[in-house]
């Protein structure tokens, strides 16, 4: 078996490191490894058909049995592709549900950005949508994210026997970074992105914000944290909230903290920094809607607030304090990632 890897460059910078497509992109690595897959990779400058197109100049993809593609952006490619080598497989990583994604992002933007913005996240919304149709249609298998995205989003696009899901789990290289277990602290940490973008994770911060004001005095015990990319100026933070900025490895507070905090109904794709917390010991804060489209693997994990009420938010903080849940949710995924990429390439 030999495979073309496509994926963009953010993969390879270390500031991205903890970025959760990076993480996606370094699980599929480690799956090639394991079974002695053939693997080449081939690095977009960035993600835009013209760089894929390039990269492809003089290439024989023949002599390939599949070409997996990380992200459904490229259609014009994956046409001359398709055309050009028909018997050379096309397997596509549907990293988000690209439509309900940038509705998302528009819907946010009403709140947290400009007019200018949310007219540029409808537009991303039409495109990339259509992006997702035209490349489902044209792959041999699309791999979703998620079972709820398989179920609600792809198989609309293509037949269910070419959409299978293939869980996140956090890589190997990365359980490496993640430290001991220490004494936990009453911690609650907001994880921001390494790349600011959409405003979804704003959404996150702002709802925990107002449930710390809504704590008062209460809970002194407890020190809440927001960490990467964040600009307090744009969304002023509580007294009680500590904004850390970038860490060199995030992983070391979440291993002294009790709960990570993503209380936000946007976005699609898996959360990828919620199953770094569980690796962590640390329990889930999350939204009811957030919690559905969650794998059960992980909804264990998990402890719904009312982003509207500080009492349910008082509940879970002292629901963080008992012993969490004792199952290796990441094991579960991989072996269960690992069952999916074996239909898929045959093994």
């Amino acid at each position: 078996m030999r495979v073309l890897h496509v994926f963009f460059s953010s993969v390879i910078n270390p500031q991205h490191k903890f970025l959760g497509t990076t993480k996606d992109i370094r699980g599929h690595t480690q799956y090639f490894v394991e079974r002695g897959i053939h693997c080449e990779e081939l690095i977009l400058k960035v993600r835009k058909e013209k760089y894929f197109l390039e990269g492809l100049q003089g290439a024989d993809l023949s002599r390939f049995d599949a070409v997996f593609v990380e992200g459904t952006y490229y259609p014009k490619t994956l046409r001359h592709i398709t055309e050009r080598y028909p018997k050379v497989k096309l397997i596509l990583r549907g990293i988000n549900a690209e439509l309900f994604h940038w509705i998302h992002s528009a819907h946010a933007a009403l709140l947290y950005d400009t007019w200018k913005r949310v007219i540029f996240d409808l537009k991303g919304s039409a495109w990339f949508g259509l992006s997702d149709f035209r490349c489902a249609r044209l792959a041999d298998f699309i791999l979703p994210i998620s079972a709820w995205e398989a179920e609600h989003y792809w198989r609309h696009f293509v037949p269910r026997d070419r959409v299978i899901a293939v869980p996140y789990f956090l890589p190997d290289s990365y359980l490496k970074d993640i430290p001991p277990v220490k004494e936990k602290k009453r911690g609650c940490v907001c994880m921001m992105t390494t790349k600011a973008g959409r405003p979804f994770l704003l959404d996150a911060a702002k709802n925990l914000f107002q449930l710390v004001e809504g704590l008062g005095g209460a809970e002194a015990g407890w020190r809440f944290f927001v960490t990467g990319d964040f600009d307090p100026k744009r969304l002023k933070p509580p007294d009680r909230v500590t904004v850390t900025g970038f860490l060199e490895n995030p992983l070391e507070l979440l291993a002294e903290s009790r709960a990570v905090a993503l209380l936000s109904d946007y976005g699609f794709g898996f959360k990828t920094k919620l199953l770094e917390a569980i690796c962590c010991g640390c329990r889930l804060l999350v939204t009811k809607n957030l919690y559905r489209r969650l794998p059960p693997q992980v909804q264990r994990h998990s402890i719904l607030v009312n982003v509207y009420s500080t009492d349910s938010f008082r509940e879970a903080l002292a629901r963080c304090l008992e012993p969490p849940p004792e199952d290796d949710a990441n094991a579960s995924l991989r072996a269960e990632a690992f069952e999916a990429l074996d239909k898929v390439f045959g093994l």
